[in-house]
């Protein structure tokens, strides 16, 4: 076996099965797609919030789900993904846009994904706002 290149397959395996489930993640929580982010997101989910809180996954469904957190733009960009055994971190920006008024914020993220039987769920996710600029 070519060890090189296998070690080369191996990485790009992982790192783009955690750009897909970003991927995944950002449609999902656009669309307000609770059970895709419950699927992704572990049981312990935590999330140091742009609204200044420390969520955890069940209000944060709870919070999607009535409307209370929603956005009409999601646009990400990863600048990083770093992996530490079964742990990795995936680190960027984004950009959202909320209603009423569609104010876009400008943000910076950090989220920390799991292998889990198999499977990279996210445990935790911080973001917070650099900036926001008026609506068109």
């Amino acid at each position: 076996m070519d060890q090189p290149r296998n070690a080369a397959d191996a990485v790009a395996t992982w790192e783009q099965e955690l750009r897909t489930r970003e991927e995944e993640a950002c449609a999902a929580f656009l669309k307000a797609e609770i059970e895709t982010l419950d699927r992704l997101w572990a049981d312990g989910f935590i999330v140091n919030s742009p609204l200044q809180q420390v969520l955890e996954k069940p209000t944060v469904l709870a919070l999607l789900q009535a409307g209370r957190i929603r956005h009409t733009l999601y646009e990400y960009e990863i600048e990083q993904i770093a992996r530490h055994g079964d742990v990795a971190v995936v680190m960027g920006n984004d950009r959202v846009a909320d209603p009423p008024d569609g104010t876009i914020s400008h943000r910076r993220f950090t989220n920390v994904w799991r292998l889990e039987h198999g499977q990279w769920r996210s445990i935790a996710r911080h973001a917070h706002v650099v900036s926001r600029e008026a609506a068109n």
